[in-house]
């Protein structure tokens, strides 16, 4: 008798996903009862098929055309931030079975609920009795080459108004997980280590914004002791919130990690701005980390975000300011990005501020100079794509946004 075909649908957005996922199914052997398919192209699907995907906001226009060009009879499975955020929409695109929340637990809750053939055929969601225990589950799975960064801090401190993170709860992998990590990933031949952490320096923190130095020097010394060629922190996907970096930190950032680069999120260069989004910083703690950071031979990379609601051309004026101002006066690589609403977020329902011609030519000139990136036109489109596809398949829904 065949088994039953998991079709996991791998895009550039959600590649880092599924290896967890999967990793949870091999724990439990629910994956040798299918024939498990790792795709990154639309496959020809047959009768029976179980689709699974993950996305986030600004993946539902592809998603929504991945979904209609499917002819067969396929059970239709998808989580991610979007629909932990929204599971409203995604019921309208047709997407059967929900996933909210941490995915580990429930999705082996689906893998055993589709060998007893249990599954509801449509509206089915599934969600967490508790959080996931961080230490349980690892990016490692057979059916994938790639190994994810390991996250070592779930969920987030703050409740930044843009931003679904830090609206659960929070918790830490241990360094005894992350060893065993570690163990692994070098004896499989790698030797890039990297983690994902919304705030690097408040990994193992106690309380918002007070860094526990000595967790951060016991998490860097355990990483060193392996020797990979490559270790990597503060930096993408484990970014520096303003405020949290000091001298000490620094210091040891620079002896042990191999980027010559950090990332902090400044995300605006108004203080009114940044305290409508709850951010707990202001643009003096942006400076003073620049400072920090260029003293011990990094550069410091900045995120802004332009285009937020209600923002305004004096606004966006006074970031201009700060941008030129920091980019004259330190050394930085400023990477510009447009507002998106995401599902979730304080912000889920509030329309963007596009920006006008003055500005776009301003921004335009800041690439041209070498001080900033221009990923914020590629964002813009995506935004108002997201609108016209909205008005055009869900115009009810549209309306709710304000």
């Amino acid at each position: 008798m065949n088994k039953r075909r998991i079709i996991f649908r791998v895009f550039p957005f959600n590649l880092l996903t599924f290896p967890t996922l999967l990793n949870a199914w091999e724990q439990e052997g629910i994956d040798k009862h299918f024939e498990i398919i790792i795709s990154d192209v639309p496959v020809q699907y047959r009768d029976g098929d179980v689709l699974i995907l993950s996305f986030m906001t600004p993946h539902l226009p592809e998603i929504e055309r991945e979904i209609s060009s499917i002819t067969k009879n396929v059970l239709i499975a998808a989580g991610g931030p979007h629909i932990t955020g929204d599971p409203e929409l995604a019921e309208k695109l047709g997407i059967h079975i929900l996933f909210r929340g941490d995915g580990e637990e429930t999705f082996i809750e689906f893998g055993k609920d589709l060998i007893s053939d249990n599954v509801p055929t449509n509206g089915k969601i599934y969600f967490p009795e508790k959080k996931t225990e961080p230490d349980k589950y690892m990016p490692f799975s057979k059916y994938f080459k790639i190994v994810p960064p390991l996250q070592i801090f779930h969920g987030c401190f703050w409740k930044c108004k843009y931003c679904q993170t830090g609206t659960g709860g929070r918790s830490f992998r241990s360094l005894d997980s992350i060893k065993t990590f570690l163990t692994k990933l070098k004896s499989k031949g790698f030797k890039r280590v990297t983690f994902i952490s919304p705030s690097a320096l408040e990994y193992g923190s106690s309380k918002p914004g007070k860094p526990d130095i000595e967790k951060i020097a016991a998490l860097m010394e355990l990483v060193s002791s392996f020797e990979f060629s490559f270790f990597e922190y503060g930096i993408f996907p484990s970014e520096i919130r303003p405020g949290t970096l000091n001298k000490e930190l620094c210091k040891l950032l620079r002896d042990h990690v191999s980027n010559n680069r950090i990332t902090l999120g400044a995300q605006s260069g108004s203080d009114h701005r940044l305290r409508e989004l709850n951010r707990g910083h202001s643009t003096k703690e942006v400076i003073t980390d620049v400072e920090t950071a260029n003293s011990h031979g990094f550069i410091a990379n900045l995120d802004f975000i332009m285009g937020y609601p209600d923002e305004t051309s004096d606004e966006r004026e006074t970031t201009f300011n700060f941008i030129r101002a920091l980019s004259r006066d330190h050394k930085v690589k400023v990477h510009l990005h447009h507002f998106f609403p995401l599902s979730g977020s304080s912000y889920q329902f509030r329309l963007p501020t596009f920006l006008d011609n003055k500005d776009k030519i301003y921004l335009r000139e800041l690439r041209k100079s070498g001080i900033s990136t221009d990923w914020w036109e590629k964002h813009e489109k995506a935004v108002r794509n997201y609108f016209l596809w909205l008005k055009k398949y869900f115009p009810e829904y549209l309306n709710k946004y304000s």
